[in-house]
Parts: C-alpha cells; sequence; structure tokens
C-alpha cells in the first residue's frame, strides 16, 4: 500500500477553524491523505487538542513585506480593483465608506487613482508591474524563510480557504514556487467579489453557487469551468444536523434570557468598520416594543459580531428590561483569530433556532437564518444621516447579495415604521416567509442537505488520486 499523500492545510482565521475541523473535514480528509495543518497563530488549546487526535500541526511565520515591495503589492491591488468586473462588484461599497471619509483625504485617493489608472494605459507598465513584485519577493518578504519552511514540511499538495489572508501569502507563493499542487475552497460566497488579488494560480476551486462559479472564471484567468466546482457551504452542514442544538431552556439560560413564553427577535450586529451608525436599529426596536408599536412584548436579543465591541452598543441603546446582549467568539491577542468550539457552534445554531424573527444589516446571517426557515429583514434606512441613506440601501445591491434580493425574500424596511410593520407580520404570521427562505438558500449555498463537507472531500479526493 503506497504511502498517504502529504497536504498542507492552512488556517489564518477563525472561520477556517469551524469549516476544516469543527464539520469534521479534517477528519475525513485523513481516510485519504495526511493533512499537515498549519496555523498562523499560537492557539494552544486548539493546538493541543489537534495533537491529542493525532493530527500533526505547526504554527507557521508571520508573512512579512518591506515597504518597497508593500508598495508594489498596493499598486497590484489597484490595478485589480480597478479592472470593469472588481469595479462594479466593489463601488457600491466604496460610495458607501466615502461618507465616513473626510473630503481633502477622499480628493487626494481619487487624484492618485486618476494617476495610476492613466499609468496602467501605457504600453508594458502592467507588464513591469509583476516582473518588479516578482524579483522583489525573493528579498524584500520572508519568502526565503517559507521556501524552507515547505522544504521542511515535505508536502505533496496546499488546501487553504482563505487564498486572500495576508497571513498565508507568502507561505503560499513558497508552496506555488516549489511546484505543490493548490487547491482552494472559497470560504464564503462574499470573497471571491470583495477581496484582493490573489497572487497564486490554483490548480482547482471549489464555490457556494453559480454565480460564484461565473464570477472566478471572470475574474481569474486560470478558472475555466473543468477547475470550479460548486460544492455549496461547508460550514452550513452544522444547521441541517440537529444534534448541534441544545434545549431550548439550557440555550435561554447560557443566554441571560428568561424562560417564558415570551417571542424573541434575534438583532444579529455588524462591525463598526462598517456600519459606524448602525446601534440606531437596537434603539429603535426596543424603543418600539417599550411603546407596543411592536406587538405582544418580545425580547430583543443582540448578538455582537465577532469583531466589533458589544459596549459601543450597550453605550447609544443602553439597558431595557426587554433587550438582552450577548457576545460572540473573540480572539484574546487579535480578534479574527479565536478558537471556535463546538460549543460556540451549538449556541448559534440555537440562537438561529430559538428565535421568531431575525435582523441583520446587509449581513451573511441572513442565509444562516433561511437554514432554519425564519423571517428575515433588513434595515434600509438611516436616522441618523438620512441624506445618505441611498447609500445605505445601496448595500443591498452588491454583487454577492443581489441574488437575495431577487428572490423577495428579505424584508428591507425604508423606514422605522416599516421595520415595526415588518417584525409584527413576521411574529403573527411566520408560515409567510417559509417559501422564501428555502429560496434564499437554493440560490446562495446551492445544497441544504448537510453534504457540502463530503463534496468538499470528495473533490479533493480526487484531485489527488
Amino acid at each position: 500500500m503506497s504511502e498517504k499523500k502529504r497536504l498542507l492545510v492552512t488556517i489564518s482565521f477563525s472561520f477556517s477553524i469551524r469549516y476544516l475541523y469543527r464539520t469534521g473535514m479534517l477528519h475525513k480528509l485523513r481516510d485519504y491523505v495526511h493533512p499537515v495543518i498549519a496555523i498562523t497563530w499560537y492557539e494552544a488549546g486548539l493546538m493541543d487538542e489537534m495533537r491529542a487526535e493525532g493530527f500533526e500541526v505547526h504554527v507557521i511565520p508571520v508573512s512579512t513585506k518591506d515597504n518597497l515591495y508593500g508598495n508594489i503589492r498596493s499598486k497590484i491591488d489597484f490595478w485589480f480593483d480597478s479592472k470593469d468586473y472588481q469595479y462594479q462588484a466593489k463601488k457600491v461599497q466604496r460610495k458607501y465608506l466615502d461618507q465616513y471619509t473626510p473630503l481633502r483625504v477622499r480628493l487626494r485617493k481619487k487624484m492618485r487613482e486618476k494617476y495610476n489608472v492613466a499609468k496602467l494605459i501605457l504600453p508594458g507598465v502592467r507588464q513591469k508591474l509583476f516582473e518588479t513584485e516578482e524579483r522583489l519577493l525573493a528579498n524584500h518578504t520572508n519568502f526565503k524563510e517559507m521556501v524552507e519552511l515547505v522544504e521542511y514540511l515535505n508536502v505533496d499538495a496546499v488546501f487553504t480557504v482563505t487564498p486572500f489572508q495576508w497571513q498565508e501569502d507568502i507561505l503560499l507563493r513558497a508552496c506555488k514556487a516549489a511546484g505543490k499542487k493548490m487547491i482552494a475552497s472559497i470560504l464564503s460566497f462574499d470573497n471571491i467579489t470583495k477581496r484582493g488579488w490573489i497572487p497564486v494560480s490554483y490548480h482547482h476551486y471549489m464555490v457556494w453557487n453559480k454565480f460564484n462559479h461565473e464570477e472566478a472564471i471572470k475574474i481569474y484567468k486560470d478558472a475555466n469551468s473543468n477547475n470550479v466546482t460548486i460544492v455549496g457551504a461547508a460550514q452550513f452542514d452544522f444547521y441541517f444536523d440537529h444534534t448541534n442544538l441544545i434545549g431550548e431552556n439550557e440555550w435561554r439560560i447560557k443566554s441571560g434570557l428568561p424562560c417564558d413564553a415570551r417571542k424573541i427577535i434575534l438583532y444579529a450586529g455588524g462591525p463598526r468598520s462598517l456600519f459606524p451608525n448602525e446601534p440606531q436599529y437596537l434603539k429603535h426596536i426596543v424603543e418600539a416594543i417599550t411603546s407596543a408599536a411592536i406587538h405582544g412584548n418580545p425580547i430583543v436579543l443582540f448578538r455582537c459580531h465577532p469583531i466589533d465591541d458589544v459596549n459601543r452598543w450597550k453605550a447609544y441603546v443602553g439597558q431595557h428590561p426587554n433587550l438582552f446582549y450577548d457576545e460572540s467568539w473573540t480572539g484574546t491577542e487579535s480578534i479574527y483569530n479565536a478558537n471556535i468550539s463546538k460549543e460556540d457552534i451549538e449556541k448559534l445554531c440555537s440562537t438561529l433556532a430559538y428565535t421568531d424573527v431575525h435582523i441583520n444589516l446587509c449581513s451573511t446571517m441572513t442565509v444562516d437564518g433561511c437554514a432554519y426557515s425564519k423571517p428575515q429583514i433588513g434595515p434600509a434606512y438611516d436616522d441618523v444621516n438620512p441624506e445618505k441613506a441611498h447609500l445605505l440601501k445601496g448595500l443591498y445591491s452588491q454583487k454577492h447579495f443581489q441574488p437575495i434580493i431577487d428572490t423577495g425574500g428579505l424584508c428591507l424596511a425604508d423606514s422605522k415604521g416599516e421595520m415595526t410593520h415588518f417584525i409584527n407580520e413576521a411574529l403573527e404570521q411566520p408560515q409567510n416567509f417559509t417559501q422564501k427562505s428555502k429560496e434564499i438558500l437554493e440560490e446562495i449555498i446551492t445544497f441544504s442537505d448537510g453534504k457540502s463537507t463530503d463534496r468538499v472531500v470528495n473533490v479533493l479526493k480526487q484531485i489527488l488520486d
């Protein structure tokens, strides 16, 4: 019997742990290959757990780049973002975020962009840019250190779910330079159109849906109908396995909620970096309950985004008898690096299952909630900055999010009153939203059979056989 191939699997982000490890994907891969797990930060508990199960685990060095190399990469990123398809996909969010940037900074940025666009049109400039990047890579980053690491690890192939992450950047370049077979499964349905240039060409890509399939082929010259496979969303497999639900009373106690019959509105918050004015919506909901505009005296459970600070919400909204704050997983040294545990996943699944209506601002949580057929509502107004409300509503038309809007399954509230109306309808007639939830799932994750993890494993097995 031949020795199993060594597959390097990178983990540089909290959500990679959920996708690769908590789904059981690494355990299933172990039947066919020897996983060599490379983590970009020191997560002692996770590494001890993996090693106790017999996995080979390494902490890899930080990708380092000096200013000269960083400048060249920023120019390449600009070129990538200015390509027509990429520009159209990203311009909505850019226009929205510009409102929070001082005018002088915006003008300076626009002048620099025009200058760089003019330069890129000149013959040979783009080719020279990439040639310079290749030349600087060896001596202006820790590429040589990564080459030595790849040689030491002695892997046959590489599997990443976050090829966009800067922490993996130089390691993946070293793997490609060493001739390793490169395979990527794109972690989320918004990554292809919203993330930057991927410096590595992959032998195979795996994506969530038909839209991602089309996007990958349009954006990456090495991608085609033969090497881009639709596998669904492995992290959604948890939602279709009811063993991930804890008892409702146990969940209520863990979440600090009263164990009574009142219905629950879940508000899943976004990060300050994108939505500095978002706490207004939570306050509007609480006020509508207090005034009885929202019927039935329901509870509001606020779930803080993993990379946000719950205190900004508490400072803006305050304490109310019907409002309960809950925090998500977050890293101790970096908010992006947390060990997502089985208990974290069970709590998230139970939160989505036991709440009655879900509200979030243009978030993937809309899709997560649809796995439990819950009514979905999205605020599309801005009372803090009303003259810019059209920019906020425009976020729902982003390339990756448009298929959700096209189903009609997300209720977009254009005012406080409309949000109150949608909440009442959702609490009183939830059955009216069930079919639309199924349509959103079908469009975005493609498969709702709980077997996307198996699909990823099967693709990897076929490629590596």
